[in-house]
């Protein structure tokens, strides 16, 4: 593979397939989605493939990741290339401009309030980093840390008195390889700002979409937004603080007449509402009110120096509101005293158009499959596809599935939580090593942990910052044999590279698929209509399967690595889902799980059980 800038002495069976592959859907200017099992180097494989044809064709590359915690492995891939060949490849990790901010009078602000807030001090000339950043010479003097990922990066700026961000995007508009986030280019709010400020076109460019299973959802989540009776009593706290006089108290007037037409006099319920309930009740219109209210969230945060503001979540919520189309559901709800609507993307049609713009589009994934699935999802019909099967020993990992417990909703009770966190118990102490543990929700994390006490070494939590997430993957890499509790489709499950054989057992506690409400029917009926009557399967049965598959995943990342799994919920023994999560893993049949495990992992004399169906 003399063709390929590879950093290693070359590349794996499986690598070579998929740079070959790739190179063929670049040759014919088709965009192409790799299926590739975990822990094969996909990054690896995928960057050399693209940067070599985009070299040779004067073309810019994105490598976008869900998560900034993966940026690190494509920054290490491209530095190693340019170690080893001495190619002149210049790149830039580039991350929110919140995360690369170095101005600690604004840093701190979170959500849209920093956005405004930058904005302001950047107008008045008071930000003093800003204004080094524009002088010239001064991105040089930072220009040697570009390659070296965007924390950094951060550190040299904040040393010299320059906007990281700033100095990062005149970078960018130079450079042959640009890593960033899904929300550069899926997010319609910011993408505009962002290719201008790079210069950059997308007609000229190939993207690289690692975990591309997360597209849609990610894109849905920039399209969305919500009001609810705690926001808006938040908000009249702000203004009360600045002694503004504005006067929202008809927002409440306005939940209340929308939750009164729409809802019964149930407690708990949920129904669809009209952009003209809204407008009824408005005393000026949307785009009025939503500048009022982006104002005082401004005048709010620059004198309290919160880190957010309910006043700008607002005006984010009402900007939403005015753009929803007939691919928003628009929803009121009611739990207990609080009313909530909600505008939620049932299908992000205009986020998906930026994948046509592109030269071409490689998406990769552990979990890419059904490929003709995503195919039609991501609105591709004429795209590649290529399934590549694992190339490490069946024999190095045992899939069970224990039959004893479920977290269907029906099943959850104090009970069954309690015979939850015994089973972990069980397999831990019967494992010399680390054990991961993910859950399909907070709620179920929650509820197991409270009978498992402090034999949990290392748990996530929500809202965790990324500093945090960051030191608790590095402080459970260091440990040799210790319990981590996680949710799927989170940080901790996804794109994440626990190599090393760090992790000797990895449990699945239930299915992580959605909570059946309005939202998820309407996502579903909206789907069944695009998609032939495929909503179901396709937003709602397969993606629970596909985190589920993603977070067992996460223990075999080579050929020498050695692991079980279990599966513990009944469910994946039904035919639909033991049909879909045999896509990604082979599962075994055990008369005794306890007892295949151990004789897997060494402690018993006996042969096991386990057979592979």
């Amino acid at each position: 593979m003399s063709d390929f800038p590879f950093r290693f002495d070359k590349p794996r069976p499986y690598q070579d397939i998929m740079m070959s592959e790739i190179k063929s859907a670049l040759s014919e200017k088709r965009s192409i989605l790799v299926n590739a099992p975990t822990g094969i180097g996909k990054t690896d494989a995928s960057i050399s493939a693209v940067l070599e044809f985009a070299m040779s064709h004067g073309q810019k590359v994105f490598f976008l990741t869900p998560k900034i915690s993966q940026h690190k492995i494509a920054v290490e891939v491209l530095s190693g290339i340019r170690k080893k060949f001495g190619l002149a490849i210049s790149y830039i990790d580039i991350v929110g401009k919140r995360n690369l901010c170095v101005n600690n009078k604004i840093n701190f602000i979170e959500g849209e309030s920093f956005y405004r807030g930058c904005d302001s001090l950047v107008k008045t000339k008071k930000c003093s980093f800003y204004s080094k950043a524009k002088l010239k010479g001064s991105v040089d003097e930072v220009a040697q840390y570009a390659g070296l990922g965007h924390n950094m990066f951060f550190d040299a700026c904040f040393s010299k008195g320059i906007c990281a961000y700033e100095a990062a995007s005149d970078l960018a508009k130079e450079s042959n390889f640009i890593i960033a986030d899904y929300a550069h280019i899926l997010n319609p709010y910011t993408k505009a700002a962002f290719m201008k400020r790079i210069a950059g076109r997308l007609e000229n460019s190939i993207i690289i979409w690692d975990e591309a299973h997360n597209i849609l959802g990610a894109a849905s989540s920039y399209l969305s937004a919500t009001l609810s009776s705690y926001s808006i009593a938040n908000a009249q706290k702000e203004l009360a603080e600045i002694d503004n006089r504005l006067d929202i108290t008809y927002l409440e007037f306005v939940l209340e007449s929308i939750a009164g037409k729409r809802l019964s006099g149930t407690a708990n319920a949920e129904a669809y509402f009209e952009l003209e309930d809204m407008n009824s009740f408005m005393p000026s219109g949307i785009e009025e009110i939503t500048e009022q209210f982006e104002k005082a969230g401004l005048e709010y945060v620059s004198k309290t120096e919160a880190k957010r503001s309910s006043l700008s979540h607002i005006s984010r919520f009402l900007s939403a509101l005015s753009g929803a189309d007939d691919s928003c559901a628009r929803i009121v709800s009611r739990r207990g005293r609080d009313v909530k609507l909600s505008i939620t993307s049932l299908y992000p049609k205009e986020p998906l158009e930026s994948l046509k713009e592109a030269y071409a589009n490689v998406f990769m994934s552990g979990t890419l499959l059904p490929l003709e699935m995503y195919k039609e999802l991501l609105g591709l019909k004429d795209a590649k596809t290529a399934n590549l099967s694992s190339p490490f020993p069946k024999s190095n990992k045992l899939c069970l599935v224990d039959s004893e417990t479920s977290t269907k909703y029906e099943y959850r009770s104090v009970e069954n939580y309690k015979k939850i966190a015994e089973k972990i118990a069980v397999l831990k102490n019967r494992t010399n090593g680390n054990v991961a543990v993910f859950f399909p929700s907070f709620d179920v994390l929650d509820s197991v942990y409270r009978h498992m006490g402090r034999q949990v070494e290392y748990i996530q939590r929500r809202d965790m910052r990324t500093s945090a997430v960051e030191s608790m993957i590095r402080d459970f890499k260091s440990c040799s044999d210790s319990l981590m509790f996680a949710v799927m489709g989170g940080s901790f499950s996804e794109g994440i590279d626990y190599s090393g054989n760090i992790i000797k057992g990895i449990i699945i506690v239930g299915i992580p698929l959605e909570r059946p409400n309005l939202e998820l029917n309407s996502k579903i009926a909206y789907m069944n209509k695009l998609f032939n009557g495929k909503g179901s399967e396709y937003a709602y049965i397969i993606p629970g399967v596909v985190r589920a598959a993603q977070a067992a995943g996460r223990a075999i990342r080579s050929e020498s690595d050695r692991a079980f799994i279990v599966l513990m919920d009944k469910r994946y023994n039904w035919h639909l889902y033991r049909s879909l999560i045999s896509n990604f893993v082979s599962v075994s049949k055990s008369e005794d799980n306890i007892r295949s495990i151990s004789e897997f992992l060494g402690k018993a004399t006996v042969t096991g059980k386990a057979k592979s169906e």
